[in-house]
């Protein structure tokens, strides 16, 4: 993966890059270049992540070769409150470069972390952010792309829940031109959500929903909560139309039931 200068056009976010053969995890190799002051853009990505994780401390399944797995070094100039919204942000991203290499696609964004496709997780998002009194130092932003993942490389109990770019096509795809178009979509909508908020970024969001409309589940301070997904305001939050009136949710999971 050394050719991604060729399908580049941004102007910051990727110009450093650096893969690694291997490495714990590409987050981690990021955290410590923003502790140590390195600039906004560096993206980090490794063929193989020996402590690969997602959300909630689960982790990430990547044999080598196949998929992406890698990091941005983001310093936001925004509230740190509005630091909740960059994972759709990223999101949105990866769905429309997803659909840019292989337009038979149409991945959906499930909130808040995860993109599918018919159903089936295709990527997932982990934003870390390390602020202080004065607000937000930097955030690294780690996504991991199934690209050329087969079935039979999957273990069991992955089959059925996870899918691929040539699971779903029968077709493999370049690993340097899917992060290309990603980083290429990222850098216009982080410089959108940076200058005017999620509202600028909401309906092109709001129409890869895949939870909007469904019957789901999920737990607020500890305590089970049902509704309809009704969209996603503007701050980020899932809105959630209970028997209780709208609620925003700002974090946790949601389990869809039928």
């Amino acid at each position: 993966m050394n050719t991604l200068d060729a399908y580049l056009t941004t102007q910051r976010i990727g110009r450093d890059y650096r893969f690694l053969p291997s490495t714990s995890t590409t987050n981690r190799e990021v955290d410590a270049l923003g502790a140590c002051g390195a600039h906004e853009g560096v993206v980090i990505a490794a063929d193989v992540q020996t402590a690969g994780r997602g959300r909630m401390a689960r982790s990430w399944f990547s044999p080598p070769g196949v998929n992406l797995c890698f990091s941005m070094l983001l310093r936001p100039e925004v509230d740190a409150a509005c630091a909740v919204s960059l994972p759709l942000v990223v999101g949105l991203s990866v769905a429309e470069a997803v659909a840019e290499c292989a337009p038979m696609l149409h991945p959906q964004i499930k909130w808040p972390n995860d993109i599918l496709v018919n159903g089936k997780k295709l990527c997932g998002i982990l934003c870390e952010m390390q602020a202080d009194g004065g607000g937000i130092r930097y955030i690294v932003a780690g996504i991991g792309v199934n690209v050329n993942l087969t079935d039979d490389a999957m273990p069991a109990a992955l089959r059925g829940f996870a899918t691929s770019m040539r699971m779903e096509t029968g077709r493999m795809f370049q690993r340097d031109a899917v992060l290309g178009a990603l980083l290429n979509h990222f850098e216009r909508d982080y410089d959108l959500w940076r200058s005017d908020g999620l509202n600028a970024l909401l309906a092109r969001i709001q129409r890869r929903d895949a939870l909007d409309g469904q019957f789901i589940r999920m737990e607020l301070a500890g305590t089970p909560i049902e509704g309809i997904a009704s969209g996603i305001q503007a701050d980020g939050a899932l809105l959630l139309a209970t028997s209780h009136g709208l609620i925003p949710v700002y974090s946790g999971e949601a389990h869809l039931l039928k």
